[in-house]
């Protein structure tokens, strides 16, 4: 149980870098655009395409770090009111049914991204399954994170005692 925390741990770690350095690198894209559109007339080239697949990318992957934190779909004020058994088996569905739809998406996600995945973006001239494949690969991280949390779940290392209401 352990390890599987640990390396639970470690790829959100690594999802929170990732979300991180998008994040700036939006922040500069933005910047940038703005000091160049009104200060000297000009932009850069691609930079929205660039600053719209950089925020796909960090919703999708950002869903799965927040299930990981148990905060995606999470009514903190109810379920801390559960007695533990009860709540304990509302969070198994509660993730299995987020799990469920995530491979739902993977599914319909792969067969789109097949289909029109080969076109591309207009100026920056890259194929769009470059942007597009972050559902899947989010979808999974997040199908990833629902079955650890089933698990911590199921062998009793969640709720701890300070998630508890009383």
């Amino acid at each position: 149980m352990e390890m599987l925390k640990k390396t639970a741990s470690v790829l959100v770690g690594i999802i929170d870098a990732i979300i991180a350095s998008f994040f700036a690198a939006i922040l500069l894209i933005t910047v940038l655009q703005v000091i160049l559109r009104y200060g000297f007339n000009a932009s850069v080239l691609g930079g929205s395409e660039a600053t719209e697949g950089l925020f796909i990318y960090t919703t999708a992957i950002g869903a799965a770090a927040a299930v990981c934190r148990r905060q995606h779909i999470y009514i903190d004020v109810i379920m801390k009111l559960l007695p533990l058994r009860l709540l304990r088996i509302v969070d198994v569905l509660v993730h299995l049914l987020v799990a469920f739809l995530n491979g739902i998406m993977i599914t319909y996600s792969v067969g789109w991204i097949a289909k029109v995945g080969g076109n591309e973006s207009p100026v920056l001239r890259v194929p769009e399954w470059t942007t597009q494949i972050s559902i899947p690969v989010g979808c999974g991280l997040v199908i990833l994170y629902c079955l650890i949390n089933i698990v911590q779940t199921i062998c009793g290392q969640w709720p701890l005692q300070e998630d508890r209401a009383c």
